[in-house]
């Protein structure tokens, strides 16, 4: 009895040891009908797996470890990048040759080698990350065309090396051709259809920014761009569009697209809502998420460019999604009670939103790589519905807008109407007013007709009188000038004859000037010089030189003082300065050095003021010269070298 007890133990380690040792047969797949090849056979009961930790064997080395091989139920890879030797025996006993397509997800290369017996018939190439160029025509990426005789026994080996670092799933599978280019074309139809919307919206988005130019626009087109080209890259239209000789560069914009399109509704949920005046504190934690997504995306395309470890890459993303997903929690939940119903509408796609993206993190999660196959399907529905709502939210702002809109011009009409009134009336009363001002400045005009007439005729009669007066005078001197026999008396006579002449032109000049007031200093000028040359010069001997500029006016006041300063000047050239000289001129300017200023200078090339004084009569002249000057508020400067030289600064 002992020995029976302690044999058990011994015959089962033995009976462990042989089994062990053993090699795995997996069971033979045998196609028998045409039905039976129309459907999608897994292969994945008949499979039989060995991981290859060295990296480095061949197919007859794999071959030669049959004993190693064990069923894909029971296997459990050690390393993730490790290469996978997969081997299946297949028996095909239709009446005709038949075209088998081997199918497979995701997995980035893997050769297929078939074997009819001991002879290798055929070689293929495939995988997510071949080159375009070592893929035989009719084939895909993700799947392999087999040519099959009946009767034949077949044995498929795969070699697949999944550089992704995710654990690989061999959820290879067999089809008749025919029957999968059909399902593989409803699959591209069912892309196209979903793609082609998307495009669409995009292109509506756009047409409606560049109408509008409503931000919002913005980033409601790079939401549908990203997520669009998640699904396009996703689904390998992106790598064979662009880089189909590398492949592994298209996977790198698939975390790039899904960032870009986060970042459009994270953009649209702040813009749209407006937090940045109503919710300032949120709005700022929206920004620091949008510039750490930038940073994550960077991360991430540096860990999937150097390491290659999407499975890391895509771990932190799914790790880091938290603070996005709070994001918008915290954002409806916080601005909820304040958003319009047209605001509501986009809560409601950020909503739907949420829950596809809880629903793609979830499915990461569990189903890893196999998840990226109904995901871009999730997002293009998602981003429809975004769009749809958020194309909604807008209308009914619109609508909200015109019904305000009309409510405000009713109101507006109705004041109007109010205010017209009230303006009526008070143009009732003002008119009322006015007309009783009116009559009154009527009769005041008439009475201040009446009184400046009666000035006018007063004024022109006293201007006549002093026309006579002055011509009385200027007569009388004229006449006493003969019978006077002192010389110096007779010269005062002449003097004052001259001061009376100024006086006269003066008046006379401001008479036909009546409307300006004022007098041309060129005409002036000239007749003064002229009369005072009768008196004194009647031969003239002595030059007058004139340089007046002819625009030049004199105000009646400046007009008679200036009158009498020319006169003095004048009456003191042609007495005393010109004894026994040659030449004799005297030269009068006067110019305007700015708008308010003028330079009236008066020179002769007598004898000057030294030799002058000891024959000049204690006069006025020279001192009534620097009164006028003062009562012009102008200033003088007399200068003495080769004759005399006055020269006068005038405001005009």
């Amino acid at each position: 009895m002992l020995i029976k007890t302690l044999a058990q133990p011994f015959l089962s380690c033995i009976l462990f040891i042989l089994l062990a040792t053993l090699p795995c047969q997996a069971d033979t797949l045998t196609i028998n009908t045409p039905a039976q090849s129309l459907q999608k056979t897994s292969l994945v009961p008949y499979l039989a797996v060995w991981e290859d930790v060295s990296n480095i064997s061949d197919t007859n080395t794999a071959r030669r470890h049959t004993a190693d091989f064990v069923p894909l139920a029971q296997f459990k890879q050690q390393y993730p990048t490790s290469f996978c030797w997969l081997r299946m025996p297949l028996r095909l006993d239709m009446a005709q040759d038949a075209a088998m397509i081997l199918s497979f997800n995701h997995l980035t290369f893997v050769d297929v080698f078939v074997y009819d017996g001991s002879q290798l018939i055929a070689h293929k190439a495939v995988g997510a990350f071949r080159s375009r160029q070592y893929i035989a025509p009719f084939d895909g990426r993700e799947f392999v065309r087999l040519l099959m005789q009946p009767g034949h026994r077949y044995e498929l080996l795969l070699k697949v090396h999944h550089t992704k670092y995710y654990d690989p799933t061999f959820d290879f599978a067999l089809q008749q051709q025919d029957a999968f280019l059909q399902n593989d074309a409803r699959r591209k139809t069912l892309d196209a259809w979903s793609q082609g919307a998307i495009a669409l919206f995009f292109v509506y988005a756009l047409l409606s920014w560049v109408v509008s130019r409503y931000r919002p626009y913005i980033w409601l087109l790079c939401y549908i761009l990203g997520i669009g080209m998640y699904g396009v890259c996703t689904r390998g239209y992106f790598i064979e569009w662009v880089t189909p000789y590398h492949p592994e560069v298209g996977w790198y914009f698939n975390l790039l697209f899904i960032h870009l399109g986060s970042f459009g509704i994270y953009m649209l949920l702040m813009d749209f809502w407006q937090m940045r005046q109503h919710n300032p504190r949120l709005y700022r934690i929206g920004q620091m998420l949008t510039i750490g997504l930038a940073g994550l995306s960077i991360v991430q395309l540096s860990i999937d460019y150097f390491t290659g470890n999407f499975n890391l890459a895509n771990t932190i993303n799914m790790c880091l999604s938290v603070f996005p997903l709070g994001f918008i929690i915290s954002s409806i939940w916080i601005c909820w009670h304040r958003l319009s119903k047209a605001q509501r509408y986009l809560a409601y796609g950020i909503g739907i939103f949420f829950v596809s993206a809880i629903i793609a993190i979830v499915g990461s999660t569990i189903w890893r790589e196999q998840a990226l196959s109904p995901i871009p399907y999730i997002s293009n529905v998602t981003t429809l519905a975004v769009f749809l709502l958020f194309a909604t939210g807008l209308k009914e702002d619109l609508r909200q807008h015109e019904i305000d809109k009309h409510a405000a011009l009713r109101e507006l009409n109705t004041l109007q109407q109010f205010q017209n009134s009230i303006l009526e009336r008070k143009v009732e009363a003002r008119t009322s007013e006015l007309m009783v001002t009116n009559r009154a400045l009527s009769e005041q005009s008439a009475l201040l007709a009446e009184r400046n007439k009666k000035i006018e005729t007063l004024i022109n009669e006293l201007n006549h009188r002093v026309k006579n007066n002055l011509q009385l005078l200027y007569g009388l001197s004229s006449l006493q000038v003969p019978m006077v026999k002192d010389d110096a008396a007779r010269e005062i006579l002449r003097g004052n004859m001259g001061k009376i002449k100024a006086m006269m032109l003066v008046n006379e000049k401001l008479l036909s000037f009546e409307e300006q007031s004022s007098v041309r200093a060129h005409e002036f000028t000239t007749e003064l010089a002229d009369h005072l040359q009768r008196i004194y010069d009647s031969r003239h001997r002595i030059r007058i030189l004139q340089n007046i500029d002819r625009s030049l006016l004199l105000q009646g006041k400046q007009a008679l003082s200036f009158g009498l300063i020319l006169t003095e000047l004048l009456t003191n050239s042609f007495k005393y300065a010109f004894a026994d000289h040659p030449d004799p001129t005297i030269r009068i300017v006067m110019q305007l050095t700015d708008e308010r200023n003028m330079l009236f200078t008066y020179s002769d090339n007598g004898t000057g003021l030294s030799h002058r004084e000891q024959s000049l009569p204690v006069t006025m002249g020279v001192s009534l010269i620097h009164d006028l000057a003062r009562q012009m508020n102008g200033a003088i400067q007399v200068s003495n070298g080769q004759g005399l030289t006055y020269q006068f600064q005038i405001p005009v």
